[in-house]
C-alpha cells in the first residue's frame, strides 16, 4: 500500500526538538569527540531529508536565540555535523541574524565550507545570501565558487546576494571547461550587489543554456551588451530567461529597446518589470508567455498611459495573471480597460499620483472575478485628497468575490466609516485574510482617516477569515481602543493580528 503521509506539525516538532538538542549538546561541550558523537547519532536516526530541514532551523536558532555563542568555531562545527554528503539543498542565510562580525570570522566560515563542499556532489540548491549586510554570515568568495565548479555539477539554484567578495573572476569557475565540469545545469542565479559588472553577467547568459532567472539589477544592461557585442554568437538558440526586472537599474531611461531585444532573444519571458513610454508597448504582444507585467511610466519624467498600452491590454490582457502599473495620472478609462480585458488577473497593483474620472465606471464591465490581491495607492503623499478614490475602490472591489488581500493607500473626502460599511454590504469579503488601510507615503502618525473603532469591529465581524487588520495608527482610534480590540480578539480566540505601527512600509512577514 502507499506510504502514509507524515503529519506536518509532528515533523516540524521533531525538527525543532532535534535542532535544539544539537545546539545545546554542542554548546555544552564544544569538543571534537562530542561533535563526532552528535554527528553519528544524527546520521543514525535522521535521514538526509530530515537533516535538510534541521539545517536551516539550527542556523535560525543560532542566529536568534544563541547569537552570543555563535563563534566561527561553533558555526564551523555545526557545518561539519550537518552538511551530510547526500543533502541536495543548503540554506545558510539565516546566519545573518547573528549580526556584524569581523573579517577574520568570515575567512574561518569560508574555510570550513570549502572543506565540506567537495563531498556534496548531489547539491542542487545553495543559499549564501546576506540580506544587505556586508560583514555578516554567511559569506561567499571566489574560492567557494571554484569548489562548486569542481565538485557540484548538479547545482541548479545559487543565491549569492550581497556578497561583495564574489567577483566576475569567481563566476568563471561555474562555466564548464576542460579543467572543471562546472555547473552547467544552473537555472537560477542571484548576484544582487556583488562585486560583478554587467559584462560578467552577459558572459553568464552566454554560457548557461538552461538559465531561467538572474537576480541582478542591471540585467537589462547585460542583455544590451549581449546583443551589441555579438556575444550571443557564442551559443545556439534563444535565451531561456523567464524573468527580467529592470526597474532597479541606476539608469532612468525607457526600456523600449529592452522590450525589442526580449522579443528576439528571450521569447519565453513570463515575468517582466520595465520603465516605459507608451510607444514602447508596440511589440510587447509578441511575448506570448508573459503572465506577470509591471510597467512604470517614468523615465526621469512622467509619461501618460496612452493608446498603445490600452491596445495591448485589450488584445493580450487575458494572458496576464498579475499586472502592476505606476503612472502619474490614472483615468477611469484605464481602469475600465483593465477590468474588462484582464479577466484572468489574480493580482492587481495600481499606483498613481492622481486619479480622474473621464468615463463612468460601469460595473457591468468589471470582469475581475478571479482577483485575489488588490493593492491600490492613489496620491503622491499623505496630504493629497483624491475625490475619485472611492469610486475606484468600489468599482474594483464590488465583484472581487475571491479577494484575499486588500491594501488601500488612499485619501478622499468620502472615504470614511459609512463608505466601508456600504462596501462590505455589496461584497462581504468572505475570503479576505489581509486588510491594510493607510495613506500613501505617510510620515505623520496622527489620525488621517475617518475610520474608527466601529469600523474595525465591523470588519472583524463581517470578514470571518480576516487574519491581519491595520494600520490603525492613521485611523481615528486611540491606543487604548487598540488594546481593547486586541483583548477582544484574544478573548474570542481570533487568529487576528491588529497592526498599529509608525511606518506604513509593511513588514513582509505580514504579506
Amino acid at each position: 500500500m502507499p506510504s502514509q503521509r507524515q503529519p506536518k506539525q509532528l515533523r516540524m516538532s521533531c525538527v525543532n526538538a532535534t535542532s535544539d538538542m544539537i545546539i545545546n549538546q554542542l554548546l555544552l561541550c564544544p569538543e571534537l569527540d562530542r561533535e563526532k558523537s552528535i554527528q553519528k547519532l544524527l546520521y543514525r536516526y535522521a535521514p538526509p531529508v530530515v537533516i535538510q530541514d534541521v539545517l536551516p532551523c539550527v542556523m535560525q536558532l543560532l542566529g536568534t536565540l544563541y547569537s552570543p555563542c555563535a563563534s566561527p568555531e561553533i558555526i564551523s562545527s555545526l557545518l561539519r555535523i550537518l552538511l551530510h554528503p547526500r543533502l541536495t539543498e543548503v540554506q545558510l542565510s539565516e546566519l545573518t541574524y547573528i549580526g556584524n562580525v569581523e573579517h577574520d570570522s568570515l575567512d574561518l566560515f569560508e574555510a570550513a565550507l570549502i572543506k565540506q563542499l567537495p563531498n556534496m556532489s548531489q547539491l542542487t540548491h545553495l543559499d549564501l545570501s546576506t540580506h544587505r549586510y556586508k560583514t555578516t554570515f554567511p559569506s561567499c568568495s571566489d574560492e567557494i565558487l571554484q569548489v562548486l565548479g569542481l565538485h557540484c555539477p548538479s547545482l541548479r539554484v545559487l543565491n549569492l546576494n550581497f556578497n561583495n567578495r564574489v567577483t566576475g573572476s569567481g563566476l568563471n569557475y561555474l562555466y564548464p571547461s576542460k579543467d572543471h565540469p562546472g555547473c552547467e545545469k544552473l537555472e537560477r542565479l542571484f548576484v544582487q550587489d556583488c562585486s560583478i559588472q554587467p559584462e560578467d553577467v552577459a558572459m553568464v547568459l552566454c554560457s548557461f543554456s538552461d538559465l531561467e532567472l538572474v537576480g541582478y539589477k542591471e540585467l537589462g544592461t547585460s542583455i544590451r551588451m549581449l546583443k551589441s557585442r555579438s556575444l550571443f554568437r557564442k551559443r545556439t538558440g534563444c535565451l531561456k530567461l523567464t524573468h527580467l526586472d529592470n526597474t532597479l537599474s541606476g539608469v532612468q531611461r525607457d526600456d523600449g529597446d529592452i522590450v525589442r531585444l526580449l522579443v528576439d532573444l528571450c521569447p519565453l519571458m513570463e515575468n517582466l518589470k520595465v520603465r516605459v513610454c507608451d510607444d514602447n508597448l508596440n511589440e510587447i504582444h509578441k511575448l506570448k508567455n508573459l503572465k506577470h507585467l509591471e510597467v512604470r511610466y517614468y523615465t526621469g519624467v512622467h509619461h501618460p498611459v496612452g493608446r498603445c498600452s490600452e491596445l495591448y491590454l485589450r488584445t493580450c490582457g487575458s494572458q496576464l495573471t498579475s499586472f502592476t502599473i505606476y503612472c502619474s495620472t490614472l483615468l477611469s478609462r484605464h481602469i475600465l480597460v483593465i477590468a474588462e480585458s484582464c479577466v484572468n488577473l489574480k493580482k492587481l497593483f495600481v499606483h498613481a499620483n492622481m486619479a480622474e474620472i473621464d468615463e463612468p465606471l460601469d460595473i457591468d464591465m468589471n470582469k475581475l472575478e478571479l482577483l485575489e490581491m488588490l493593492n491600490l495607492r492613489l496620491g503622491d503623499d499623505e496630504l493629497v485628497m483624491n475625490p475619485a478614490a472611492c469610486a475606484f475602490v468600489e468599482f474594483l472591489v464590488r465583484k472581487s468575490w475571491k479577494l484575499q488581500e486588500l491594501y488601500l493607500m488612499v485619501r478622499s473626502p468620502e472615504f470614511h466609516h459609512s463608505f466601508i460599511s456600504s462596501l462590505v454590504q455589496m461584497n462581504p469579503l468572505s475570503h479576505l485574510k489581509n486588510l491594510i488601510i493607510d495613506v500613501p507615503r505617510r510620515t505623520l502618525a496622527a489620525p488621517m482617516l475617518e475610520l474608527s473603532e466601529e469600523t474595525a469591529c465591523l470588519l472583524m465581524d463581517t470578514c470571518d477569515k480576516l487574519k491581519i487588520l491595520g494600520n490603525l495608527i492613521c485611523w481615528d482610534v486611540t491606543p487604548e481602543q487598540v488594546s481593547e480590540l486586541r483583548s477582544t480578539s484574544r478573548a474570542r480566540n481570533y487568529n487576528l493580528t491588529v497592526i498599529y505601527a509608525q511606518s506604513n512600509k509593511l513588514n513582509t512577514k505580514y504579506l
